[in-house]
């Protein structure tokens, strides 16, 4: 009798290293080379009035409009970060900025990040910045 060959599954650990690589080399203002192999086929990057699809897009988007400040919190590991597996191959995060009060106005700043398992890696299929709506005067 023989079994099936097992597949790769997405794991919460796996996600967590990629978060810090991805965070990492943005700290370290690496090039697109080093970001691109982090980015599954159909990203999609939504950021507050831009829309990134595609990793020749983002290449492009990364380096000719400063899209790294775009990207990079000046805190690197400042954020809550929270994995949640939701199949086999799909994990949703959410990078959340712990630094505001629970009693403050403004909802906080926070990214949620769709993670696939691509080629038994997990890379990066979408990002959403959320930023806090200005509060009134």
């Amino acid at each position: 009798m023989t079994s099936a060959p097992s597949r790769p599954v997405l794991c919460v650990d796996a996600v967590h290293r990629l978060v810090d690589q991805w965070r990492a080399a943005l700290a370290r203002r690496a090039p697109v080379e080093e970001l691109l192999p982090h980015l599954a086929n159909g990203l999609l990057v939504d950021l507050p009035g831009r829309i990134v699809r595609g990793t020749q897009d983002f290449r492009h988007w990364y380096g000719q409009s400063g899209g790294q400040a775009a990207l990079c919190d000046d805190r690197p590991g400042a954020d809550e970060v929270r994995v949640r597996v939701v199949s086999p191959v799909h994990a949703q995060v959410t990078l959340q900025d712990p630094g505001s009060p629970p009693d403050a106005p403004a909802p906080l700043a926070r990214q949620t990040w769709w993670v696939v398992l691509q080629d038994g890696v997990p890379r990066i299929r979408t990002m959403a910045f959320h930023q806090p709506a200005p509060q009134p005067a």
